[in-house]
């Protein structure tokens, strides 16, 4: 058993715990704030987010990525790094300032000046938290992050709570997006072992903006992506879709961040150590790759099953009832956002960006035509389904085009076995009401997903059910193996 194998399992599982405890009381807070807070506040500030998170993009050029990667000159590199991000940052926030100076009622009328300004601020703090963090993944200290992550979203969500509770609305989510950025950079700050000497090397710059320049490419594209149909639905459909449009898409994000947010930030720094080692490399990625498919399909269609059933226990139906189609479109992206960010990480880690750049450069372009004719045809269940489609089609590409110059793609394992479960769990989900004639509410939601998690676990073990529990012994050997094991 190797060190590096053991680090990558315990950190997996160091982040599975932080992302578990994270995502259940970020949950629970995103409940509370649905309650005590309008669509149309949620809608204003998330305009807001989306605005920022284009901006902030045009500063990044992927030097997390970069430094993690380069194997030499590690303080001078991030060093470098860190000043370089917070001053293009700063850089471009400056020239959104221009902007709302010059025209402001072309941001008044879809936002809040005052939470992007709020949130601007934060943004710079939030830049300057990218380095640390990328410093620790690079050592696999993902046991300190899992402290960084917990104790900002926990005090965090005290104070959205707090501000809801005492009618502030809006404010109460920019003060929950804010506090969670000052926290996390006072406990990175905390937590690191590294003693930061903050000096601008004029190499290590050129260095990083070079390999940098297609991830910065890559990821001006993907954020495009990811929030270019938020500003088209806010400025077509109006704040108060927009409000309800970002709560399907956060509905959304919570398989990829219970899965994706495990696996893919120990991933990487595995995938660039084992990058000249193509039989190692391969294995780690069916590993890693197959089980983010394995479990993030079931949890997005349990979600898109159960959602009606919630609503209406909640009582929320005619407050929060249009995001189910909302969200039953974007199931594409969610099915297909967790392999694109595991398959794009390997493309990084093994020092091609340029075709992760290259390609999301080209989704960027076709969503740029999708997403409006699409919202303006069907609203923003067109927008959802203009951002499943770039995505699956990128994920295609990678998979045909690029990936098997890298790694043997074990095709049935990693993608045929997951899709052919989900597709006989479905069909069990969906049974239940012809069978049952249970309406919408708990009972009928109980049932639904108790079929759908039955007959997946059934296909999946008929199917692959051998060689999932020889990975789930190698991964249990390398989390609770003997150090002195090196088999």
């Amino acid at each position: 058993m190797t060190d590096l194998a053991r680090k990558a399992v315990r950190g997996t599982m160091a982040v599975a715990v932080s992302n578990v405890v994270t995502r259940v009381v970020s949950f629970a807070c995103a409940l509370y704030l649905m309650w005590r807070v309008s669509p149309t506040a949620f809608g204003l500030v998330e305009y807001a987010v989306a605005l920022l998170a284009i901006a902030s993009s045009l500063g990044n050029w992927g030097f997390a990525q970069a430094a993690i990667h380069r194997p030499e000159r590690v303080d001078e590199t991030f060093s470098t790094f860190l000043l370089l991000r917070v001053g293009m940052t700063l850089a471009v926030l400056a020239m959104l300032g221009v902007v709302a100076t010059i025209a402001p009622d072309l941001l008044a009328s879809r936002t809040h000046l005052g939470a992007l300004a709020v949130l601007g601020a934060a943004l710079v703090v939030e830049a300057g938290c990218e380095a640390p963090a990328a410093r620790l993944a690079r050592e696999m200290a993902f046991g300190r992050l899992m402290v960084v992550d917990v104790l900002s979203t926990v005090l965090a969500t005290g104070v959205g709570v707090a501000m809801a509770w005492l009618d502030f609305g809006l404010w109460a989510l920019v003060a929950n997006r804010a506090s969670h950025t000052l926290v996390r950079a006072v406990a990175l700050g905390a937590v690191s072992n590294t003693t930061w000497r903050l000096r601008f090397h004029r190499a290590d710059a050129e260095w990083l903006l070079s390999f940098g320049a297609p991830l910065w490419l890559g990821g001006l594209a993907t954020t495009w992506v990811l929030k270019y149909d938020d500003l088209v639905v806010g400025s077509l459909r109006g704040t108060h879709t927009l409000g309800q449009y970002g709560r399907a898409y956060a509905f959304a994000l919570i398989p990829l961040s219970l899965v994706t947010g495990v696996l893919t930030r120990v991933s990487f720094p595995l995938y660039a150590r084992l990058q000249d080692d193509r039989p190692r490399l391969s294995k780690a990625f069916r590993i890693a790759s197959g089980a983010t498919l394995r479990l993030a399909a079931p949890l997005a269609v349990g979600i898109a099953v159960a959602l009606p059933d919630f609503l209406a226990v909640m009582g929320w139906r005619a407050k929060w009832g249009p995001m189910v189609p909302m969200f039953r479109w974007l199931l594409v992206y969610t099915l297909a956002r967790p392999l694109l960010d595991d398959a794009g990480g390997l493309l990084t880690a093994v020092g091609r960006p340029r075709i992760t750049g290259r390609t999301l450069l080209v989704q960027a372009a076709a969503l740029v035509v999708l997403c409006p004719v699409l919202t303006w045809w069907s609203g923003a269940e067109g927008a959802a389904m203009s951002v499943g489609l770039v995505v699956a089609a990128g994920l295609a590409v990678w998979y045909v085009g690029f990936l098997p110059r890298f790694v043997d793609v074990a095709w049935r394992r990693m993608l045929l076995c997951p899709l052919v479960s989900l597709a006989v769990a479905t069909g069990a989900a969906l049974a239940v009401e012809p069978v049952t004639r249970l309406g919408v509410g708990l009972a009928g939601g109980a049932l639904r997903l108790g079929a759908l998690a039955l007959a997946y676990a059934a296909a999946m073990v008929a199917l692959d059910g051998r060689q999932a529990l020889a990975d789930l012994r190698t991964l249990r050997h390398h989390a609770f193996g003997s150090e002195d094991n090196r088999g």
